[in-house]
């Protein structure tokens, strides 16, 4: 009996060293026991096939294993442990990818990019960002199994049959339709910036319109009345090209053999026109003026065309013109200037004589009483001086 209980106890002993055996040998493999440098890596996603364990790799050699894979709200979080000596050796600005061995293979961590001679290396407690993640096939079969649930079978094989038709005998013609889509995409490969640029402008356009999308879609809902009226009325605009084609040649045969005269005859017009450019800041003043002299003018004259209501009195005539010192000059100079024009109140009468340098001042003498010149009235008696 003794025997036999020692014979188990020996047995219970040697299955629970093998256990532990066991599990220090699994915990060593796992690197349990093995000192390392921890690191974070950040990425949208981990990825189906990146377990714990993985391997991660730098320039192709294996520098550590994937200790866990958890999961945040930005996406996942994958912890590495490396080798102390060879994180040295990786520049503390790599960037990471998780890649994948084949198309169905299990999934690794690569390491890639170089530091300058002065780039510490790999410290523990860092963080990378992943710059990629290889999609699985799994996700594509997913992606396009899903797809397909979407798509009537019957009528996808209508649409390939019309497609397989439309295209039978004309594979030169697709062909070059594809070398010229090539062509064109090597012209747009250099002007991809401006490209981009002019899309970020379109951008910023499309936020000003957007307040007034009502409006523009009122306008062109509009244009569809117009473009029906100009259905409609096709023949008449037809009838309308014509005349004005008919028009033009009568046009080119008058104009044709004048060529000459007529661009002599806008050279000339070319001062006058500079002249009428730089005063043209007056003429809508003085219209302005005008048109309110006349509302002002028509109540008195009685505003009926027949009739006119006058309240007339005599004023200071100014100094007669005087031969020769009253001769016309033509040395007027200063302007454009609208004086007191459009509106002249009441503050600003009589309003400012401007002198010019036209030949004749006929406030020179700045007259304050009346004057009796006698020669004018001989003249005016006798029908102007003999």
């Amino acid at each position: 009996m003794r025997s036999t209980g020692l014979h188990r106890l020996a047995t219970a002993g040697f299955v629970v060293v093998a256990a532990v055996v066991l599990v220090v040998v699994g915990l060593a493999f796992r690197g349990a026991f093995a000192s390392g440098v921890t690191v974070t890596v950040d990425t949208g996603r981990a990825g189906l096939m990146l377990e714990r364990g993985a391997m991660v790799k730098a320039h192709g050699v294996q520098v550590g294993t994937v200790t866990e894979v958890r999961h945040t709200p930005a996406g996942a979080e994958v912890v590495i442990r490396l080798d102390p000596a060879d994180a040295a050796r990786i520049p503390s600005t790599a960037e990471a990818e998780i890649l994948a061995t084949t198309v169905f293979g299990a999934k690794y961590v690569s390491l890639t990019g170089t530091g300058s001679t002065g780039t510490p290396g790999l410290s523990d407690g860092a963080v990378l960002q992943a710059s990629s993640v290889t999609v699985e096939t799994q996700t594509v079969f997913e992606s396009l199994s899903g797809v397909l649930q979407a798509v009537d079978p019957a009528k996808l094989n209508r649409t390939l049959g019309a497609l397989a038709a439309a295209l039978r005998g004309r594979g030169d013609t697709l062909g070059a339709a594809l070398s010229d889509t090539d062509a064109v995409l090597a012209q747009l490969e250099p002007r991809i910036e401006v490209i981009r640029r002019d899309l970020t402008a379109a951008e910023a356009t499309a936020d000003i319109y957007t307040p007034v999308t009502d409006e523009v879609t009122e306008a062109l809902g509009n244009l569809t009345v117009t473009g029906a009226t100009i259905v409609e009325r096709a023949d008449d605009l037809d009838r309308l090209l014509l005349a004005t084609i008919g028009m033009g040649d009568a046009g080119q045969r008058v104009v044709e053999p004048n060529t000459e005269q007529i661009i002599d005859v806008l050279d000339l017009l070319r001062p006058t026109a500079s002249l009428l450019e730089e005063y043209s800041p007056v003429l809508p003043c003085f219209f302005q003026g005008a048109d309110r002299a006349r509302q002002l003018a028509e109540p008195a004259s009685g505003g009926n065309g027949s009739s006119m209501m006058l309240n007339s009195t005599l004023l200071l005539g100014v100094d007669p013109y005087e031969y020769p010192r009253n001769l016309p000059v033509v040395a007027a100079t200063g302007g454009p200037r609208c004086g007191a024009l459009p509106i002249v109140t009441l503050d600003e009468t009589p309003a400012p004589y401007v002198v010019a340098r036209t030949g004749a001042d006929p406030f020179e003498r700045r007259n304050t009483t009346p004057v009796f010149v006698p020669e004018s009235l001989f003249e005016l008696a006798g029908g102007g001086a003999g």
